[in-house]
């Protein structure tokens, strides 16, 4: 009987992101998957910079950054086509090191994330087999898996079982778990489609806020356009499988002679986040655990954010000896984070969705005087909430100032001490960072070092390039420098010359001096490892 130190059941984005996280920090993963190609429908299509950071832990982001384009924005267009919200793209330089929204192809993604595993040697794939039934058996689960083709049967065993097998996840039901309907249950057309010849389009993704039939319009990498379409009252979505009738549906917003039909697929937009997410070494991810609807392009982010949550502390568990039950912190804080965030996206499509006409001028109204007024958050990340639950350490320094726990932590392009200019995330692993601005605050380390070394911790020096120290690496110290202002103008934000940094990035605790740090990095300590 094989074992593993975790199976997963589902090679989608979310299960394949995971395996790849799991495998490059050196544990023995198997993923099962029932269909052997990619699913090939229009699914994912914006993606943001926290997922492309998760990318480089997967190796894969450099390969995978040709075909994304930096998104333009959003406007959201009243009946009379005029402007009543709309979220402006941030200007570079990116906090993160990416642009904040970006659009892509999803099968493109799992195309290249799938290349990534086979490439790794402690990655074991079974296309076209199923987990047909699991048995957590305290130490491990014991694992049933069927070949979908001849109905064989074989066990496997793992120290964790997570279930990224999509929104009717056999997992979550074997379970028994339930999920928290936020009360959004619409029907859509989702259309692909390829720009062939110079024609009037908006230049932003545009939100069609019309009665007459509520749209999207996204524009993605190359000549890729896509086109939502609420599927109305008294219409089925059999008449939607017609070619000519997606065209007759979707030319009130595009000349279609200028265009190709590439893929559709019509889908229920649900909003639905899982009561539990974990029972013992069984555990839940991705859409199998919470759906959201597509209004703020966070869908597939939120399933990535769930996946290096979930790996970093696996990972710990299982190579550094950490408390297992640092696995209860994974529902304490991926819950209300995407909680928060479908509540958001089902705000927006109650907006965009509105079908009866004196309710929509009325929104038009007062949406544009919010507009007008500047009372609105105009940028979508405004709409990206921190961690505020979990892993983090949120006491204030002595003068109380905010600490900015569960923020996540810029990402600077920085000199390493080779001379080459890399993205931080491209030098440093995925393992907790205590970051300082220069060898002074390394010296708070000095009475609890050995405790440091124990949580796998490392230490890094990143000073700004004007006046730097001469490259050099002594007492386990890293020392980079910022190319850019990028971290410059974060410390400037939150007067953090040190910071501890959690493995994905979130800040763990802002620290303002040696004895400030000792009892963070104790009280860390005393939560992750064996008493």
């Amino acid at each position: 009987m094989t074992h593993y130190d975790a199976i997963i059941s589902g090679c989608g984005p979310v299960g394949a992101t995971l395996a790849n996280l799991l495998a490059a920090q050196g544990l023995n993963v198997c993923v099962v998957e029932k269909y052997r190609e990619v699913y090939d429908k229009p699914r994912a299509i914006t993606f943001d910079w926290e997922g492309m950071r998760v990318m480089q832990f997967c190796g894969v982001a450099h390969e995978l950054s040709p075909g994304t384009k930096p998104h333009p924005g959003t406007d959201f267009r009243g009946i009379d086509g005029q402007l009543i919200k709309v979220f402006d793209p941030l200007p570079p330089p990116w906090d993160l090191g990416w642009p904040p929204t970006l659009t892509f192809v999803q099968p493109e993604m799992e195309r290249i994330l799938r290349a990534a595993l086979d490439r790794r040697d402690n990655v074991t794939v079974r296309y076209g087999q199923a987990v047909g039934g699991f048995d957590d058996q305290g130490d491990q689960v014991e694992v049933t898996v069927t070949d979908m083709d001849t109905g064989a049967e074989e066990t496997i065993t793992g120290d964790f079982l997570i279930g990224c097998d999509g929104a009717n996840s056999d997992i979550r039901t074997a379970l028994g778990f339930g999920l928290e309907d936020y009360g959004f249950d619409e029907n859509w057309l989702v259309v692909d489609a390829h720009q062939l010849s110079e024609t009037e389009l908006p230049s932003k993704t545009t939100q069609y806020c019309w009665p007459s039939r509520p749209a999207t319009f996204l524009i993605g990498p190359g000549t890729l356009r896509r086109w939502e379409l609420k599927i109305m009252p008294g219409e089925t979505l059999e008449e939607f499988t017609d070619p000519a009738r997606i065209r007759e549906a979707m030319t009130p917003y595009v000349d279609m002679g200028a265009f190709e039909i590439w893929r559709s697929a019509t889908y229920r937009f649900n909003a639905r986040v899982g009561i539990d997410w974990r029972k013992g070494r069984v555990i839940l991810a991705g859409d199998a655990v919470h759906q959201t609807p597509p209004f703020l392009g966070q869908g597939l982010c939120a399933g990535i954010r769930d996946a290096v949550n979930l790996a970093w502390k696996i990972v710990h568990i299982q190579r550094a000896g950490y408390n297992d039950r640092l696995l209860e912190s994974y529902q304490e804080e991926r819950r209300p984070h995407v909680g928060t965030l479908i509540q958001h996206a089902k705000d927006f499509g109650r907006i965009i969705g509105e079908l009866d006409e004196s309710r929509a001028r009325q929104r038009d109204a007062d949406l544009s005087a919010q507009l007008a007024a500047g009372q609105v958050e105009t940028k979508r990340q405004g709409f990206i909430p921190n961690l505020e639950n979990g892993l983090i350490d949120p006491a204030p320094g002595e003068d109380g100032a905010e600490t900015f726990a569960g923020a996540l932590m810029v990402q600077p392009t920085v000199l390493d001490p080779s001379g080459a200019e890399v993205l931080l995330d491209d030098h440093a692993p995925m393992e907790f960072l205590f970051i300082t601005d220069s060898p002074k605050q390394q010296a708070w380390m000095d009475d609890v070092a050995d405790v440091w070394a124990q949580l796998g911790g490392l230490r890094m020096v990143i000073a700004t390039e004007d006046g730097a120290e001469p490259a050099r690496t002594e007492s386990g110290i890293d020392y980079l420098w910022d190319t850019g202002d990028t971290l410059a103008r974060w410390r400037a934000r939150t007067n953090a010359s040190a910071v501890l940094v959690r493995p994905d990035r979130y800040v763990y605790a802002t620290v303002a001096d040696q004895a400030d740090l000792a009892e963070k990095i104790g009280r860390l300590a005393d939560t992750l490892l064996p008493s």
